[in-house]
Formats: structure tokens, sequence, C-alpha cells
């Protein structure tokens, strides 16, 4: 075993003993005894109401002129104590179209405002790594390509939704380096197959995003910061609200001289990026709300070329430092009228939304060139659900719900290059139908069914379901969980007709959707008095048509797999929550993903974990996070100029590992600071391109709360 492994080994052992002594602990220390509840609105069909339901009569209360005897709980104390604050925590404004996280059938992690407010996260993509299921990969600095994987799928298998718009881009993946978090009250991470729910794209899970509304009183946040590589990071926030009448508005960001990219060379490569966003509520008549929220992100920087021109001893491209620069600009909006005249009984929502992303690119490489590539999606929907309760048994309710949407698409490319052009204009639709059926029983169990139908312009027809369940077994500290389904994946407008250049993508119009089957199956143990929460999860999916890249001499095109694509694994989670301010998080992947012949798949790696540790002391005042996440050996392939054919290289593993620190110094007024990549890894993600060395930042953040308008807010 040589020093590297040696020393990987000992952090995870010691990472394992500190959660072990802490677990071990935590029953005798714990001062707050239930995690927080945390709500998941991503994962169901079914509209929004204005407000909670009214609370069910329980089982002692007199339903008819005969009282019905008291019924055994079949929840625990914790339980029904987390089930209390979630339900205050809907009085806040959060919806009953939600379920409780420990509630549901499906694999979910939630990642909330006050995480990455603690964890300082700048970038959305920051905050999923290794995660559960979840393999992330950035292409160089924080304007770089940032992917996301789910379960072994590719980049586009994992479909992002920001506030009800959907808004991956024309190669149908969705670039995290267009996100910051600023305004992000939650990140819902839905892993498996959830075409059922979302049509094309779900096949390997769902990003789903919902940012800050602005109830509460008038607020007004603003932080700036500085760093290392002349970065410069500021944002200013202003929203307040109830249920009549809300909004939040964001601003933020930042400049960076950024790091070279290429493995040679000493150019840097900089990065500028702005955002602006807007989301509000209006009840305009009772029972009648407008919603509406808009958003707007520009990310400018420059980066260096790959070429063949620039040939590695190993035979690889690698990147050269060149002037080539680039602008994308993501605008997206969606506007929705929300009708709920029977107090939840019977919700409908009308919604109309919309995206474009506008890439521009300056190429300055051995083939000169440039080109813009515009992709512009327009969604319509309603959708209508309705709650049964059941006659004499309070503590069953049923929720109906139907969806119809269309959507429709385009992708206009102008590429122009030194020895000819790329014009390509041409667009796609599809109209849905779709119907779901939740089941919520004596607070124990929890099934869903969903289906859908989607009627394709310019593919076959195609039908998804989905079928989930979760069991809180009566008297243990144990839930089981299953969920499976089926998706489907359409080619994308860029794989059947783009053409970057001479030397990039080739469109390939004879591309056949993927399709996919998938399964998991899991047992969650909550422990201490729910002080903490622990789940280990099965999942297998299979996938078939999978469309690949092929590398040409000059480029590369996509085609579709011969044979069956296949991934499995287990996925293991753990919360826990201690008394004097300490609170631990962690996660552990095991991903066995393969091809149709049965080779392992690029960039996901089988092995990867994740430690988060937050610690509150002196009053609350004081605040320090760590991050530790891992990403175990992999590979990645491209065009190998010794061989002449496609080749894959060996990645070694590696720990990103940032700590982040804060100090109330005065009641809205607070300095932090942070480090990222505190180790200085000397890593690779993509084959050719370097990594990010470590990097500090210094800030303050300032609060203002208008206390006048807490009882406005409030209600009161």
């Amino acid at each position: 075993m040589d020093v590297r492994n040696a020393l990987r080994a000992w952090m995870i052992t010691c990472a394992l003993a500190i959660v072990g002594a802490l677990m071990a602990t935590a029953d005798a220390v714990a001062q707050e005894p239930v995690l927080p509840p945390i709500i998941v609105e991503g994962a169901t069909l079914s509209a929004t109401p204005l407000k909670p339901l009214a609370p069910k009569p329980t089982a002692t209360d007199d339903l008819t002129d005969a009282a019905v005897p008291p019924a055994e709980p079949l929840l625990s104390e914790s339980d029904l104590q987390a089930a209390e604050k979630a339900e205050q925590a809907g009085k806040a404004g959060v919806s009953d179209a939600g379920q409780l996280l420990q509630n549901q059938g499906k694999s979910v992690s939630v990642i909330t405002g006050e995480d990455l407010k603690q964890q300082q996260i700048r970038h959305a993509g920051d905050a999923l790594r290794s995660l559960p299921g979840v393999a992330v990969n950035r292409a160089g600095g924080s304007q770089s390509i940032t992917s996301v994987r789910i379960r072994g799928g590719e980049s586009n298998h994992t479909l992002v939704v920001i506030d009800g718009i959907e808004v991956n881009a024309a190669d149908a993946s969705f670039d995290f380096s267009n996100l910051t978090a600023d305004d992000i009250e939650q990140i819902e991470v839905l892993r498996g197959p959830q075409s059922a729910l979302f049509s094309s794209g779900a096949l390997g899970g769902v990003v789903n995003i919902r940012t800050k509304s602005g109830r509460g009183p008038l607020t007004v946040r603003a932080r700036g910061e500085i760093g290392t590589q002349n970065s410069q990071n500021a944002a200013v926030q202003i929203g307040g609200g109830n249920d009549t009448v809300h909004g939040h508005f964001s601003l933020s960001g930042y400049t960076t001289d950024g790091y070279n990219l290429a493995l040679a060379g000493n150019e840097d490569d900089g990065a500028r990026f702005s955002n602006a966003s807007f989301s509000g509520g209006l009840l305009v008549l009772p029972g009648i709300r407008i919603d509406a929220s808009v958003r707007r992100s520009v990310n400018d920087g420059e980066r260096d070329d790959f070429d063949s021109f620039n040939i590695r001893p190993d035979g690889f491209e690698g990147l050269a430092d060149t002037a080539s620069t680039f602008e994308q600009v993501l605008s997206l909006g969606r506007i929705s009228a929300t009708i709920d005249p029977f107090d939840g009984r019977w919700v409908q929502e009308i919604a109309l939304a919309g995206t474009q992303t506008d890439l521009y690119d300056d190429g300055r490489g051995a083939f000169p060139g440039t080109g813009r590539f515009i992709t512009e999606r327009f969604n319509t929907s309603y959708r209508s659900t309705l709650a049964i309760d059941t006659p004499g048994e309070p503590q069953v309710t049923h929720y109906l719900t139907g969806l119809i949407d269309h959507q429709s698409e385009s992708f206009d490319q102008d590429s122009r290059f030194s020895f000819g052009s790329t014009v390509v204009n041409v667009e796609q639709g599809r109209t849905g139908v779709a119907g779901e059926l939740r089941g919520e029983y004596f607070r124990s169990l929890f099934l869903s069914a969903t289906a859908r139908h989607d009627d394709n312009n310019s593919f076959k027809d195609y039908t998804t379901w989905q079928a989930t369940g979760s069991l809180r077994l009566p008297g243990s500290i144990f839930r089981l969980h299953s969920a499976t389904g089926t998706g489907v994946k359409y080619p994308s407008l860029l794989e059947l007709f783009g053409e970057f250049g001479p030397d990039s993508f080739i469109g390939n119009p004879n591309l056949k959707p993927e399709e996919s089957f998938g399964w998991d199956a899991g047992i969650e143990t909550t422990l201490f008095n729910g002080a903490a929460v622990v789940d280990v999860t099965y999942f297998s999916q299979n996938l078939e048509n999978e469309i690949f890249s092929v590398f040409l001499p000059i480029g590369y095109t996509a085609e579709n797999q011969i044979g069956e694509s296949n991934r499995q694994g287990v996925e293991v989670a753990a919360r826990l929550k201690f008394g004097a301010g300490l609170d631990v998080g962690a996660a552990y992947t095991y991903l066995d993903a393969t091809d149709g012949d049965g080779i392992e798949e690029i960039r996901r790696p089988p092995h990867s974990g994740r430690l988060d540790v937050n610690y509150r002391f002196l009053d609350d005042k004081a605040n320090l996070n760590l991050v530790a996440a891992y990403t175990g050996d992999t590979f990645d392939a491209n065009f190998n100029y010794n061989s002449f054919s496609t080749e894959r290289l060996a990645l070694d593993s590696f720990w990103l590992v940032t700590l982040a620190g804060s100090y109330q110094l005065s009641p809205g007024v607070e300095i932090y600071g942070r480090v990222e990549n505190l180790l200085n890894q000397d890593y690779t993600e993509i084959i050719g391109i370097d990594s990010a060395p470590a990097a500090a930042y210094i800030g303050m953040r300032f609060t203002y709360v208008e206390e006048a308008t807490r009882a406005w807010a409030e209600g009161r």
C-alpha cells in the first residue's frame, strides 16, 4: 500500500470512528431530540394549496353522535413531534402538496437554505458533490461546465427544475456553473426514473430547486467577500410578505482572475458572473392567487481549447493556452394562477413557463471560429388535485391529481469558422397527460401511483409510470420504502442536428430515444429518540439505446449503444443531531455502472462519500462547518493519437475539503471566511484539464429585519 492509499484509509477510519463515537454519545448529550422536519415538494404531481388543510380530527374526537374508541398510536412520540413541527412549517408557507422527507417512498436527498449558508456555497453544484448517488464533474474553474450525474446516468439524464421551470439546454443537460445559491431556499435530489412526473430527461433523477418566496417580516440582506485569484463576490436581497402578498428580490455577482485551465502555460482564465431573480405571489381574490418568478444569469468567461496540435505524451489531447471566450445567458420565467376555493380540498393550477439558454462562443484555438446556440422552451400546463377523505376514518386520505401540459422546444445555431459555416433552425413538441393517486393511511403507510402518456410530433408516443410506498413499522424504529418506474429521454435537438464546427460535435438525426426501468428498496432507522436517522437503499436500473459519444479523428458524434447498460448499487445516508450545537451528516455510494459491452462507464466513480459537520457555539454567535467530499478512482475516455482510437485513462481518487466559519459581531452583522480544497489536492476530473487549487475567502454579511412588519407577516 503506498503512502497516499494509507493516508486515505486512515482518514476514512478516523471519520468512521468520529461518527461512531458521536452516535454512541448522542442519546446522552442531545438537547433537542428530534431532527428538524423537512418537507419535499417536487416528488408529487399534486397542486399546491393556498394554505394547509385544516387539522384532521384525532381518533378521540367526536366524529358522530357516538365517540370513537381511542386507537393505538402507530407513530412514536418523536414522529408525532416531527409531524407537529412540519404542520407549523406549513402554516408558515410550506405547502401540503409536499410530504415529510421521512414519509417518502422514493429516494430523496434535501439541502436546505440553512445548509447552503453554513457551508457558504456559492454555486449550487458544489452542494451536490458526493451526495447519495450523485457524481459532480467540473471542467475547470467556477465558470466551466459543471455536470451532475445521478445513479450512473449521463449528465443529460439529470433533469433540473427551478421553481417549476425545466432549464436543461440544447444538449438536454444543465450546466450548474450558471446557478448560484444566494436565493435558493431548498434543493431536492430525486433519484431514479421520474419521467412519469416530468416526462423526458429524468432518467437518472431530478434536481428540483425552490427559491426564496419572501414570506416573513421585511428583511434586507447584503454580503461582500474577497479572496484568492483576485476574487470579488457580492449579493443583496430584499423580501417580505404574508399569505396575501409576498415577494423576494435577489441580485448577486462575482469576478475572478481565475487560474490556468491548461496543464501547460501560464495564462489565467478569468470569469465574471451576474444573477438577478424575483419571485412573489398575490392573493387577488379569496381562493385565487397569482405567483410569478423570473431569473436571468450571465456567465462570461475565458477558456482554453483542446486541439489536435497539442498532443500530450500519453497521446491524448491537452488544453492549449488560447484567448478563447464565451458568454452564456440563462433567462427563465413562470406565471401561475392557483384556484383553491375549498381550503385545499380541490386545488387547480394553470401555469405558463419559458426558458432561453443563449450561448455565444468565440474560439481562438487551432480551428478559430464563432458560434451562437440558442435553446428556447415553452410550457403550458393545467393540473387539478382533489383531496378525498374516507368517511368514518379520519386518518385515511387520498389525493387524486390530473395533469395536461404542452411543451414546444426550438434550437437555433449559427456557427462560422475559417473554412465554412453551419446554420441550424429546428423545433419539436409534445403534449403530455398524467394522473396520480396518493394515499396516506394512519400516519404510517404512504402510497402513490403515477402514469403519464406523451404524444410526440418527432418520435413515437411513450407511456411511463411510477409506483412508490413507505411503511413505518408500528412500534419499531424502522421504516421501509421502495419505488419503481420507467423513464424515457428523447434525443435532444443538438444531438440530432447540432454541429459545432470541424473539430467538435456532429449531429446524428437517426438517434433513437433512450428507455429505462429502475427500482429501489431501502430501510430507514430512527435512533436516539429521533436525534439520528440512517437510511440504506439498494437500487437497480437498466438503460436501452444509450446515447454515447463516438470520437473521430476530427471531432465526435453520437450513436445509440447496442446492448443494455446496467446500473446498480447501494446508497447510505445519515443525519445526526446532537446537543451543544453539533450536527453531522454522512453519505456513501457504491455504484456499478456498465455500458452495453459490460465496461465501466466513464466519470462515474464506483465509490464516493461525504461527511458534513456543523458546530454552533458561543450562544450560536459562532459557527464552524466542515465538508469532506470523496470521489473514488474512475475512468475518462478520449481520442488517443498514439493508437488512433478511443482509449480510457484511469483517474485517481481525491478528497475535496471545505472549511467555513462565521462569527456574529453584533445583531445583524457577521464576519465569515472559508477555504476551498483545503488539502490542495491536485486531481483530474476530465482528461487534459487542470484542477482548481486551494482558495481562501473572507467577507461580511449584514441582515436587517423590520420588526414592525413581523405581526403583519404572521397574519396577526
